[in-house]
């Protein structure tokens, strides 16, 4: 491949206002701030956007600030690496990216003022590296997604979906009428947050074992509800969940208490996947207990991949909207070395990053406990201006709406992947 000179860099931002507060991991976001990176070679532009979520990303850094404060320590971070990459070239938008990650998170600690996880770079870069593969798209004359995939990705992309199932996100807020709608709709597979922090606690014990009520609680509430559906979407027909506690949990017997609860419920063998159970630094092994464990936050890298699928967690949560495209191309060959799952989870993203991840999606195996692929998107449950944003599309790109809880996918969904590198409506932001 020939190298590419970067000519020019702009970046731009908008806040996106959410609907309702959205919580997780004990706290709650009001809006996000959509970055968006202008990369500019010799030849062609790209314009991408980013979703920041600062709080999924490293909470500490969350917590320690207002959430607007926190939000423009990511942008300063993608703004730096814009400068880093302005009159560079490159081959790859891999090894630029690699090149450029240490340098950023030493940047991102001294801008934050404490170190930062490798994460909260990552999330910051989204938009800087779909741009730089936009711009490798159009030097290189790549008219597909398929284009993309590097060599040692190809086994583990080698599907072709004719379906993804929609995972909705339950988060603590949503209530009775929220849940029988997303099953109402044809939905196969839930995401649950749980881990909630319940106000008025004066320790940590206390903290966890009020946590650990709720989510039980939770838990029951939503099976009860989901007990009453069938689904053709897996092989059991029961509707299954996708708990994820994003860190929460202190240890295994509270862990363990959580499942036990759910086997006596008749809800632990609906249980898909229970995802980032522990703090990153936890290293517990995992792999005894009774359902699928599956990582998030903590595998930001191949290394790290690697080193919880050695812990006993046997799924990873992509996220190439999160932890960029670059990344996840080495994430998804070692979980597929390794005969693990791996699923695309959403970031709360616009509908033109959710289109990027349902083309990774759509080529990744299913999961276990499923007849079709999965893609989760939540952010039209969210955003207020999720119509308006859908706008901003390049034209042609979106595919066939939701039908009985599945995207359809067809050959033009797959003919048509190559739009995502073409003009979209984020470029009416630079002057």
């Amino acid at each position: 491949m020939n190298k590419i000179h970067i000519k020019k860099c702009d970046l731009e931002f908008v806040r996106e206002p959410l609907k309702a507060p959205f919580g997780f991991k004990g706290r709650y976001l009001t809006e996000l701030w959509q970055t968006v990176a202008k990369i500019e070679s010799d030849n062609f532009t790209a314009v991408s956007p980013c979703v920041e979520s600062v709080l999924w990303s490293d909470a500490g850094v969350f917590g320690d600030n207002p959430p607007a404060v926190s939000s423009a320590m990511m942008m300063m971070v993608t703004n730096r690496a814009l400068k880093m990459i302005e009159g560079e070239c490159f081959a790859s938008p891999i090894e630029l990216i690699d090149a450029i990650v240490p340098e950023l998170k030493r940047y991102a600690a001294s801008v934050c003022g404490r170190e930062v996880a490798e994460t909260f770079v990552l999330n910051s870069l989204v938009g800087v590296d779909f741009s730089l593969w936009s711009l490798y798209a159009k030097e290189n004359g790549i008219t597909s997604f398929d284009g993309l995939i590097p060599g040692t990705a190809k086994a583990a992309m080698s599907c072709r979906h004719d379906a993804l199932a929609q995972i909705p996100l339950l988060s603590y807020a949503v209530e009775e009428n929220g849940i029988r709608s997303c099953l109402d709709s044809g939905i196969a597979l839930l995401k649950i947050k749980i881990g909630k922090a319940v106000p008025g606690v004066s320790t940590q014990e206390e903290d966890m074992r009020e946590m650990l009520a709720w989510d039980i609680a939770r838990l029951k509430q939503i099976h009860e509800i989901a007990s009453r559906y069938n689904t053709p979407h897996t092989k059991s027909g029961k509707i299954l969940y996708y708990l994820d506690a994003n860190g929460r949990y202190d240890g295994m017997p509270r862990l363990e208490a959580l499942l036990d609860a759910a086997d006596k419920m008749g809800a632990l063998d609906r249980i898909a996947l229970l995802e980032e159970p522990f703090a990153p630094e936890n290293e517990t092994f995992v792999g005894n207990l009774p359902v699928c464990i599956n990582a998030d936050e903590s595998a930001h890298s191949l290394a790290d991949v690697k080193a919880r699928l050695q812990m006993g967690y046997k799924a990873v949560a992509l996220k190439p909207i999160a932890k960029t495209l670059s990344v996840s191309f080495g994430m998804v060959s070692a979980i597929h070395a390794a005969g693990g799952q791996c699923l695309c989870a959403d970031l709360t993203v616009n509908p033109l990053l959710a289109e990027w991840n349902k083309q990774f999606a759509s080529r990744i195996d299913a999961l276990a406990g499923m007849r079709v692929g999965c893609v989760e998107i939540n952010g039209d449950q969210n955003y207020t201006n999720w119509n308006e944003l859908k706008t901003l599309l390049p034209e042609g790109l979106a595919g066939k709406p939701l039908q009985n809880g599945v995207f359809p996918l067809d050959d033009a969904f797959y003919a048509n992947s190559g739009k995502l590198f073409e003009q979209n409506g984020y470029a009416g932001l630079f002057k």
